[in-house]
């Protein structure tokens, strides 16, 4: 399963940039949203449940980066080419903030704790820029 998602994201991370507007990078099939529920439902009970908490939590923000990268290179074909350039450079500097923010939420001394807190953040703040990416996709 990671290495299917991993393979789709490279090939998506390889063609988007030699796009031309009006061409698709993912087909609209692809992208829905009960596929994502299949794989987070399992992992949410997994975390509701206690096992293997830490790695349940990562799986959790990983599954909602995907799912914001796939997010972003949809809205990203669909700007003009002026627009792009500005979309990548902010979600550049979200990126650093992000980095820095989860960083900071784990203070290196609480062990599991401080770690599932950074898990929590990361997944946070990625689906707080999901709702921003998606809000405006849905105004192109």
């Amino acid at each position: 399963m990671k290495l299917l998602l991993c393979l789709h994201v490279g090939i998506l991370m390889m063609s988007a940039p030699f796009s031309q507007a009006q061409t698709q990078v993912a087909p609209k099939e692809w992208i829905n949203p009960e596929s994502l529920a299949d794989v987070q439902n399992p992992l949410q009970a997994q975390l509701d449940t206690g096992k293997s908490m830490l790695s349940t939590a990562w799986s959790m923000a990983r599954v909602k980066d995907a799912e914001l990268f796939i997010t972003y290179v949809i809205l990203w074909e669909r700007l003009p080419a002026n627009e792009r350039e500005t979309l990548f450079k902010e979600q550049e500097k979200w990126l650093k903030q992000r980095k820095k923010a989860v960083a900071e939420s784990d203070d290196g001394k609480s062990g599991e704790v401080g770690r599932l807190q950074a898990a929590s953040e990361c997944q946070s703040m990625t689906e707080a820029r999901l709702v921003e990416i998606k809000k405006r996709l849905a105004k192109k």
